[in-house]
């Protein structure tokens, strides 16, 4: 497996900003676990006619009413129980827009409890990229969730293509690096200046 890089990162964001993207971040997740449309939708922007969602099953979703009646077709099909983890790789913060990349896995089963037919994915473990804007919908500046992409992982044992390891061996969202960036406005540490 790699080894982390030990050098510190020069990367530096408002530690408020970090605190409220990875705020978000949780919030949508958390709120994927049963479906709960009223916790989701309070991450994204309103009345967000302009959201983009690329979701795991493949499919694009253009703005947040479709982004609902998706999980309401859902809801209706399958239940996401829980095991939820999710692993930031990485959290960029650049003025009034961060993105984030994650991986992730889910507990999922279809209702009738057959086989999985729902749509073409069956995996339990993904990776995702989040694409947030400080701006709540209406121009006010609260940050919001603009645009997510979601994929399915390659079998977690798949070697990656000119390397020997593999998800399972470097473990869910290991990245060489820290994932994130240094909050700009904490404090000095005495003799790190």
């Amino acid at each position: 497996m790699p080894t982390q890089d030990p050098r510190p990162t020069d990367r530096t964001a408002p530690a408020a900003d970090i605190a409220e993207i990875t705020r978000l971040h949780r919030e949508w997740w958390e709120a994927n676990v049963g479906f709960d449309i009223d916790r989701m939708v309070k991450v994204f922007p309103e009345p967000g006619d302009e959201y983009l969602m690329f979701n795991f099953n493949g499919h694009p979703y253009f703005g947040m009413k479709e982004k609902v009646a998706l999980w309401r077709w859902y809801k209706e099909r399958i239940a996401q129980t829980g095991g939820l983890v999710t692993r930031i790789m990485r959290l960029e913060v650049r003025g009034d827009t961060a993105w984030l990349a994650c991986e992730f896995s889910i507990e999922a089963e279809q209702l009738d409890g057959g086989e999985w037919t729902v749509d073409s994915v069956d995996a339990t473990h993904g990776r995702a990229t989040e694409i947030y804007h400080r701006d709540n919908g209406q121009g006010r500046p609260e940050w919001r969730m603009w645009h997510t992409q979601i994929t399915a992982l390659p079998a977690l044992a798949e070697a990656r293509p000119g390397f020997d390891d593999s998800t399972a061996s470097r473990g869910l969202g290991w990245v060489p690096w820290e994932p994130f960036p240094t909050a700009a406005d904490a404090p000095a540490v005495e003799g790190t200046a």
